[in-house]
Parts: structure tokens; sequence; C-alpha cells
């Protein structure tokens, strides 16, 4: 079935929606878009974190990381949302590479997903492949799905977050409290 098909079956019969989608390069390059947008499938998430360095002693304090923007598809609506990550983590016994932190938010934003499972993948993938002793990872989002219909609100924020491992450390060393990040 092509998309023109799909749509005229599911959506609408109208000819100036579905003219769009006639060309012969239509599918092609949507299937070129979807294709990029979910590629975090194709990434072994527990392969992205790497070593810079081992502790040689017990790690007293956080390692905070934020702004990381992400872009994803919601798997309720089929429709983008977007936003930024904040990390906070207690090192166990390795510090882990800064830049594998923006990679792994890709990774795991590149799937289906909804903002509550997003904060929490990440999370659960730096406690286990990272091996942290304690992780907080926050997020902002504007969802599409609020924005442009239901609701229709263009300016409603939804903030999550998810917390793991011994979340004591995360007070004891000072980490500041999940940061909500307005802009």
């Amino acid at each position: 079935m092509t998309i023109a098909e799909w749509l005229e079956q599911n959506i609408t019969t109208d000819k100036r929606a579905l003219d769009w989608y006639t060309g012969p390069e239509c599918e092609p390059r949507i299937v070129r878009a979807y294709k990029e947008l979910l590629s975090g499938y194709d990434i072994d998430t527990s392969k992205v974190l790497k070593t810079t360095c081992l502790v040689e002693d017990e790690h007293t304090g956080v390692v905070d990381i934020h702004d990381i923007n992400y872009f994803s598809i919601c798997a309720h609506h089929f429709l983008p949302f977007f936003g930024k990550v904040d990390i906070t983590y207690v090192p166990g016994q390795r510090i882990l590479g800064l830049g594998k932190f923006p990679r792994l938010v890709q990774a795991f934003s590149k799937r289906f997903q909804i903002q509550e499972y997003l904060v929490k993948d990440i999370a659960m993938e730096i406690m286990n492949s990272g091996g942290a002793r304690a992780v907080r990872v926050s997020s902002t989002g504007r969802h599409m799905c609020m924005c442009s219909r239901g609701p229709s609100d263009q300016t409603a924020i939804t903030d999550t977050s998810f917390v793991a491992g011994d979340t004591d450390l995360l007070t004891e060393f000072g980490a500041p409290r999940s940061v909500v990040r307005r802009g």
C-alpha cells in the first residue's frame, strides 16, 4: 500500500491532500526521514558509554551534564516531541566520557518514545552499562500532540525525571535538584 492509498483509506479522500503524495520521490523521501528519526534502534546503547578514566578511590562528587537537545517521535500519537535532557550521576569505578552522554540521549530519543520512558531508559543505561552509583535524569519537552491537537496549547511544557541507585549520594554530594530550564 502506498502512502497516498493509506491516507485515502484512513485519513482523507480530499485530492488536495493526496496529490502531495503521488510524486515518484515522495515515498522514498518520507522513508529516509523516518529511518533517520528512528535510527536509535540501530544503536546498541550498552556500548555507547566509554570510560575516560578509572576511579582510584571512591568518587565523592557528581557529574552534571545539562541542556542536551533531543527530538523524538511519540509512541502514542506518531507525532514529534522535543526538548532538553539533564543528567547528574555519581561515578562508580569509572568516569564516563562526557561526549557519550549526548550520544546516549540521541540513541534513546531516536526511537518511538514517551518522555517518562526516555528519562528512565537513559538513567538505567547509565546505571547498568556505565556502572554509576546513582543517577538523576530529567527532561523538559514540548509535545506536538498537546500543541497541535487535543488541548491545542502551544505553551505547555512537560517535565519528567527518573532517579536510580543510591539516591542519598546525590543529595550528600550536593547534586542540584532536578533543574527545569525554560526557553
